[in-house]
């Protein structure tokens, strides 16, 4: 007795310390929230992590990239498992956590602090976050979204998150356009991405509307004027594009460095893919383009080898990896909108409206802009555009338009975007072939969407989660209503 009696005072001792060790969360010495400008640096990387994470496989969708491993799932357009974790869709977790949630907390310390701008800027990076989350996922929790009272999330319709995307960005350009409250001195110090440049910032949500309204491409209700007038309004020069940047330093450990680079080493089973080398290479065009060597590692011969969907690495084949070029560097900032991309989009628009010529000084803009960014000199890229590409509005077609933007947004989800829009053509996409054998889960059908985590959507909100068509065995490649004419 006397025994059970020592073990229960313990315990109740041991709850009553534990209570009081918790007490020093109300430290007043202690910081309980902190300034809103030290949350930013940490969403800005979410804003790249996301799109770096899942280029993985959605790369192999795009075929800019494949497996070195012959059959693989993603080269051949398949989808995670069910259940298995979090492969292709860490932008859906960073949207509702690392980006989502701090926003909240930026906002609210923010407020307490009497600090204008913040707001805005919030609006627009949830504007961003939503519209490259939707453009890979689909439909999702957006009413119900950041609800803490609540266990389960019911998705709401792509027509609602894009018109969501919108009203974001206008509530972002009001509030920066007259900013309310005093500026933050710390702003600057945590605001990577521009600088604490507000004209940037203004910019950057035009180039998101631009992007969204483009994306209504194949609906009735797609203005290319409209497009038009937000690409004028956003990125006049590379020297506008918003770009998430890494150390510098050498010394420092590797997650301070690029997730594409050689210190992280998450691409050194991926090479180039048949697709974009075969647009870069003299096969479609009547010279090489002076980005294939920027771009890519030649092999000891000189030439830029490839790979094609699902073949994998041939006995005997040699081809170095990516690593060392463009993006695949360890201090190479990640650029997730750019001018170059606002004038191919700008290109589009003004092909479908019928004005070439704008359609054509757009083009050559956005090419020319590229390959500056891609370090090609400007007597380079001038030869190529005068040897190479439609030398006017009348000769331009959409096939040329699209398929210098795919070479222009290697290593960008965007990519997947515009293939989806205009169904995978090859007669857009120069050289795009399907993979020969696709994944038995599809049906024979392309995929479309990737899953979100299951950890989040198939163990917690199971009912939404199987309303929406998740637990299909060819739910990755039920089409996306954003990219088509449904309105």
């Amino acid at each position: 007795m006397k025994t059970k009696f020592l073990a229960l005072m313990i315990c109740i001792f041991s709850l009553t310390s534990c209570e009081k060790q918790l007490d020093i969360n109300a430290d007043p010495f202690l910081p309980q929230e902190g300034p809103p400008h030290l949350y930013l640096p940490q969403v800005f990387y979410a804003m790249a992590e996301g799109a770096m994470f899942d280029i993985r496989f959605i790369g192999r969708y795009t075929q800019q990239w494949q497996s070195t491993v012959a059959n693989e799932n993603y080269d051949r357009h398949g989808r995670r498992p069910l259940n298995g974790g979090l492969a292709a869709s860490q932008t859906y977790r960073n949207h509702y956590w690392s980006i989502g949630s701090n926003l909240n907390q930026i906002e609210s310390q923010s407020v307490k602090r009497g600090f204008g701008a913040y707001k805005g800027i919030c609006n627009i990076i949830r504007a961003y976050s939503w519209l490259i989350s939707t453009s890979q996922f689909g439909e999702m929790p957006l009413k119900q979204a950041w609800d803490n009272t609540r266990t389960k999330f019911d998705y709401d319709s792509q027509k609602d998150i894009y018109a969501e995307v919108q009203k974001l960005c206008d509530a972002g350009i009001a509030d920066l356009s007259s900013p309310q409250g005093a500026i933050d001195p710390n702003f600057a110090s945590g605001e990577l991405l521009f600088g604490g440049d507000l004209s940037k910032w203004i910019k950057f949500a035009y180039a998101i509307k631009a992007r969204a309204a483009n994306h209504y491409s194949n609906k009735t209700s797609y203005s290319p004027d409209k497009v038009i007038e937000w690409v004028d309004k956003s990125f006049a020069s590379n020297a506008d594009d918003a770009e998430v940047k890494f150390s510098t330093s050498t010394t420092v450990l590797s997650d301070f460095f690029s997730f594409l680079g050689p210190a992280r080493a998450n691409f050194g089973a991926m090479r180039q893919g048949k697709t974009l080398v075969g647009m870069m290479n003299g096969t479609f065009y009547p010279q090489n383009d002076p980005r294939l060597t920027q771009y890519f590692n030649p092999s000891t011969t000189g030439s830029v080898g490839s790979l094609e969907a699902g073949k994998g690495l041939l006995a005997g084949q040699i081809i170095p990896t990516m690593y060392g070029k463009w993006i695949f560097q360890n201090n190479t900032p990640y650029p997730i909108f750019t001018y170059a991309e606002m004038q191919f989009v700008k290109a589009e628009a003004a092909f479908k409206k019928g004005d070439k010529n704008t359609a054509q000084i757009a083009f050559f803009n956005a090419v020319k802009a590229n390959m500056s960014k891609a370090g090609v000199t400007n007597a380079l890229a001038d030869d190529y555009l005068a040897k190479a590409l439609p030398k006017s509005g009348a000769e331009l077609d959409i096939k040329n338009i699209m398929t210098q933007k795919y070479i222009a947004l290697f290593g960008h989800p965007e990519v997947w975007s515009d293939l989806r829009r205009y169904n995978y053509d090859a007669n857009i996409f120069m050289g795009y072939t399907p993979p020969s054998t696709l994944a038995i889960e599809n049906n024979g059908k392309l995929v479309q969407r990737c899953l979100p985590p299951s950890f989040s959507e198939e163990d917690w909100n199971t009912d939404a989660f199987r309303a929406n068509g998740g637990y299909d065995i060819d739910y990755h490649t039920k089409p996306l209503w954003a990219f088509g004419s449904l309105e």
